[in-house]
C-alpha cells in the first residue's frame, strides 16, 4: 500500500511544482487524443450513420471490414503507420515518422472503426420510420442524415467518449510512431513505460495516477450520458 500511497504523493508534487515534462507529457496526450478522436468522428458519424440507414442494402461487408479494424491490435495499427511514414513509405515524403501528427494519424486510425460500428448500431436501432419520415416530408439525403445523427445523438457522444478512452492510453502507436522524445512526443502512457524501465517507480506511479485521472473523469462522462439516454 505505501507503494502506492508513494505514487500518489509522486504525482502531486510533480503537478503542484509545475514540473515541465509531466506537463508536456499531459499536453501532449489531450491534444494529440482530442485532435485524432474529433477528426475520426468528423467522418465517422456521417459513414455509420450511412450504413445504418442503408443496412439492407448490401452494405454487409463493409460493416464486417470495419469491425475487423476495430478490432485490430493497436501494435499492428503502430506497424501500418511505421510503414507508411517511414522513408521508404508511401508517405514517406512528408516527414512525418516520430512528429505529433504521426500520433494523430496512428490514433485516428483507432479510433474511427470503434466509433463506426458504435454510430452503426445506434442508427440500426433506430426506428425505421425516423429516416422514412424524413424523406416522406421531401427531405434530402444530407437532411435524413442530419435528421437521424440529431436522434442518437447521445449515442454519438458515447462513441466518441469511447474512441477518446482507447486513445487516450494507447501505447503501441505511440512508441512505434512517435519515439517517445521528451518535451516533444512522450505522452503519460509512455512516460510510465520509460520510467518503469529506468527503475523509477515511483515516478511512473505518478503518470499512472494521473492518467487514471483523466480515464475516470471520462468514464464519469459516460456513465452519466448512459443513465441520461435511459432515462
Amino acid at each position: 500500500m505505501e507503494f502506492f500511497l508513494e505514487g500518489i504523493r509522486e504525482a502531486g508534487s510533480l503537478l503542484l511544482r509545475g514540473d515541465a515534462a509531466v506537463l508536456h507529457a499531459i499536453w501532449v496526450t489531450a491534444f494529440c487524443t482530442t485532435t485524432a478522436v474529433t477528426l475520426a468522428a468528423l467522418v465517422a458519424f456521417p459513414y455509420g450513420a450511412w450504413l445504418g440507414i442503408h443496412r439492407r442494402d448490401g452494405r454487409g461487408f463493409q460493416v464486417f471490414a470495419i469491425r475487423v479494424g476495430m478490432f485490430t491490435p493497436t501494435v499492428v495499427v503502430g506497424l501500418f503507420v511505421y510503414g507508411l511514414l517511414s522513408r521508404q513509405g508511401i508517405l514517406g515524403g512528408l516527414d512525418l515518422l516520430y512528429t505529433k501528427s504521426a500520433i494523430i494519424f496512428g490514433e485516428f486510425l483507432l479510433a474511427f472503426p470503434l466509433i463506426v460500428v458504435l454510430t452503426h448500431g445506434a442508427v440500426s436501432s433506430l426506428d425505421r420510420r425516423v429516416p422514412e419520415t424524413a424523406k416522406t416530408l421531401g427531405a434530402g439525403r444530407l437532411r435524413v442524415l442530419h435528421t437521424v445523427l440529431g436522434e442518437v445523438r447521445v449515442g454519438l457522444v458515447a462513441a466518441y467518449l469511447a474512441g477518446f478512452a482507447r486513445c487516450l492510453s494507447e501505447l503501441g502507436v505511440v512508441l512505434l510512431v512517435g519515439g517517445n522524445f521528451k518535451m516533444e512526443t512522450r505522452t503519460l502512457a509512455s512516460t510510465i513505460t520509460l520510467q518503469v524501465r529506468k527503475g523509477e517507480f515511483s515516478q511512473g506511479l505518478a503518470a499512472g495516477f494521473i492518467l487514471l485521472v483523466l480515464a475516470v473523469g471520462t468514464a464519469m462522462l459516460a456513465h452519466r450520458l448512459s443513465r441520461e439516454a435511459q432515462s
